[in-house]
């Protein structure tokens, strides 16, 4: 069974594919947002405390570790929070799946960050069926799955043309 088996491509955001993650992919994505910039973790407190009914200043006393957990376990973010866990997921630990698949697409990119300079439009199907199957050979499916998905729950303008390729891949 794969991650987007039980997904409407059509329909896919960013709180829609958090609730399909698993756990473990779950408390890595929380991880990597806690890692990263500091102005996500006042969102993420502010989440947590909602989720609790705690106060923001009571989740800053809890361990990091208790507060990955309740991230991972306990909030369901709204599409800003989502979004993020799903950006910093990537960005903080699969850095190297994002920088071979803006290298086979031809995409400047610095570690996986496209160029700030670089007008990104939408990007050709074709290109990206090759570039999909480069990544194949190189990284595990569910991981590339995980990273395709989130591209088009977070910008289908660009990528929107990876739901016909995702949902090949699905059937």
């Amino acid at each position: 069974m794969t991650l987007l088996e039980d997904v409407s491509l059509d329909q896919l955001t960013p709180v829609r594919l958090w609730s399909e993650l698993d756990g473990p992919t779950r408390v890595q994505a929380a991880e990597a947002l806690f890692e990263g910039d500091p102005s996500l973790r006042g969102q993420a407190h502010q989440a947590i405390a909602a989720a609790l009914r705690f106060r923001v200043a009571g989740v800053r006393k809890l361990s990091i570790g208790k507060r990955i957990d309740y991230l991972a376990r306990v909030v369901r973010p709204e599409h800003e929070l989502a979004s993020s866990l799903l950006m910093a997921l990537h960005l903080g630990r699969r850095q190297t799946l994002l920088r071979s698949f803006l290298d086979l697409l031809e995409i400047p990119n610095e570690d996986g960050l496209i160029d700030a300079d670089h007008e990104l439009g939408p990007v050709d199907a074709e290109a990206l069926a090759l570039a999909i199957a480069g990544l194949r050979t190189q990284f595990d499916g569910a991981e590339v799955e995980l990273y395709l998905a989130s591209l088009l729950a977070l910008d289908p303008d660009v990528w929107g043309a990876l739901a016909p390729l995702l949902q090949a891949d699905a059937d």
